[in-house]
């Protein structure tokens, strides 16, 4: 979920204004300013820009050595599940191409994570489900809360799963998720054509049908990879192939006719 605003210390302005000016590219793979000059950009003190240092390092997005100083990370070896690393994405100017992996990676992961509920939830997880989608619903008259109840549909979902790493996984990916739906939810039109498919995935899983549910939340989560990618140009080539469970449940056949 988003961070809760708050008035920041000095301390937290020196992070996150360090941790975002590193991944919009500001300071290349490497050496960073000597500590004087850096420290005299933010206009605090030493101790202080250490400090700071500190936690960006223990998020992997600089490393800090005597002989070395402080050296930029590769991008592949930053945390990006870190909370604060994923708010910093969702704020950046290339917020709609980390959007877009993100639902790659919902491609990837969700229907899997459905099957998993279809199979593992309990009773009372099969309720919840029931009972976010019918939260989720009634967002056609409060379309402000569409993000926070998709979200609490979906954690459902990967809670289910009896997996802890993805529901862990589910709970960390909250702020850039925010972005994402909001992106693709800005059409008229969005919400109501989803609508349908969230209703049918509940359902999947109540019925305790793997299949349809795993093919369900494939068709549900293509929506917005197919809009983000005409967004963003993708070739057809570079886009993830349709991936389904090869044994399509009775149930999912007849809904999909």
């Amino acid at each position: 979920m988003a961070r809760a605003e708050a008035p920041r210390t000095v301390f937290r302005q020196v992070v996150d204004g360090l941790g975002s000016a590193i991944l919009r590219g500001d300071y290349d793979e490497g050496p960073l300013p000597v500590e004087a000059e850096l420290a005299a950009s933010f206009g605090v003190g030493r101790n202080l820009l250490r400090e700071a240092v500190k936690v960006l390092a223990s998020k992997n997005l600089v490393v800090v050595g005597p002989k070395i100083g402080t050296r930029v990370l590769p991008r592949s070896e930053w945390n990006l599940l870190d909370p604060d690393v994923l708010l910093w994405l969702s704020e950046s100017e290339g917020a709609m191409t980390h959007s877009f992996d993100l639902v790659e990676f919902r491609l990837i992961v969700e229907p899997r994570a459905a099957h998993l509920a279809a199979l593992r939830a309990t009773d009372a997880e099969r309720q919840h489900i029931r009972a976010a989608f019918d939260a989720y619903s009634e967002c056609l008259t409060h379309p402000e809360l569409i993000f926070d109840r998709d979200f609490v549909f979906h954690q459902a979902i990967h809670t289910a799963s009896h997996n802890a790493l993805l529901a862990s996984i589910g709970w960390r990916l909250g702020t850039l998720m925010r972005k994402q739906v909001l992106t693709t939810t800005d059409y008229p039109g969005a919400f109501e054509r989803g609508l349908p498919l969230h209703k049918e995935l509940a359902e999947a899983i109540s019925a305790r049908d793997a299949a349809w549910a795993e093919d369900v939340a494939f068709r549900l989560v293509l929506m917005p990879y197919e809009d983000l990618a005409g967004r963003l140009d993708v070739p057809e080539a570079r886009r993830l192939g349709e991936v389904v469970s090869p044994k399509q449940s009775p149930r999912a056949a007849t809904a999909a006719d």
